[in-house]
């Protein structure tokens, strides 16, 4: 028997929009039927996504250029897929990545860049939407963060450190709105073949000296199922969380790494 996750007609804003783990989100909600708030900052491939998604499931979808950086631009955002929809059902987070490299040698600006655009990024999406999810009584919110946030990486501090401030977030966060019928949860991937991971490759294999091949040999030997995610892989469990069947999931993460992280609980 097939799971109904009763999201047609559902609105769901998602930030990252235009690539990797947001893109294939956005092509897993269209295909459940939801309608879309597209956020980015390249219009170019917000417009794109957009115009396959109708193609491919009639979709309705709004394409919003943004640049979470700037701190106007959530309530922007928000105000906008409200404009197009009349509500937001779901936010997704999507926006983000950082830099790596030898901890003595990552400058101020890269710590600022991480926490600014992911940590900061989230903070004032989430800001925008929770007010109306709350008057409706309903909402939704899929952070998507990283298993460094768990289990640090030496080489990826900014990065683990903006994810580790995420996960506290959404598990203070999850208990203020649960009562509200707004579910706050995360989901931690671990190395996942995305332009983002291509980019972060580049940078390390640059900065050591060494192959792209080599460097990301020393992740992939981590990783017991011993190859990369898909962003397909991921963006499965997101939709699963954007669902109603994970309403019982509150202030949590699920870790989806094939076997990285070596904790317990």
């Amino acid at each position: 028997m097939s799971i109904d996750l009763a999201l047609k007609d559902r609105v769901a804003l998602i930030t990252g929009g235009s690539r990797g783990l947001g893109a294939a989100t956005a092509r897993l909600l269209a295909a459940e039927g939801a309608k879309l708030v597209l956020a980015a900052r390249s219009a170019g491939d917000l417009a794109k996504l957009a115009d396959d998604l109708h193609a491919a499931y009639g979709t309705q979808s709004e394409a919003i250029p943004v640049d979470l950086t700037d701190p106007q631009s959530a309530e922007a955002a928000a105000a906008k897929a409200r404009e197009a929809f009349g509500r937001i059902d779901i936010l997704v987070n999507s926006a983000g990545a950082s830099q790596g490299g030898l901890f003595w040698e990552i400058p101020d600006k890269v710590w600022d860049e991480s926490f600014d655009l992911k940590v900061m990024g989230t903070v004032r999406m989430m800001r925008a939407v929770i007010p109306g999810m709350i008057a409706q009584k309903y909402g939704r919110i899929v952070n998507i963060v990283g298993n460094t946030g768990l289990q640090p990486s030496p080489r990826l501090l900014p990065g683990s450190a903006a994810n580790a401030a995420l996960l506290a977030i959404t598990r203070g966060l999850g208990e203020e709105l649960a009562p509200h019928n707004v579910i706050v949860n995360a989901i931690n991937p671990g190395p996942t073949r995305t332009e983002r991971w291509t980019t972060l490759m580049n940078r390390l294999a640059q900065g050591s000296r060494r192959t792209i091949a080599e460097v990301e040999g020393d992740y992939t030997a981590q990783i017991p199922r011993g190859e990369l995610a898909q962003p397909e892989e991921i963006a499965n469990w997101i939709v699963f969380l954007c669902s109603d069947r994970a309403a019982n999931m509150v202030g949590g993460s699920i870790t989806a790494d094939g076997g990285w992280s070596k904790g317990i609980g």
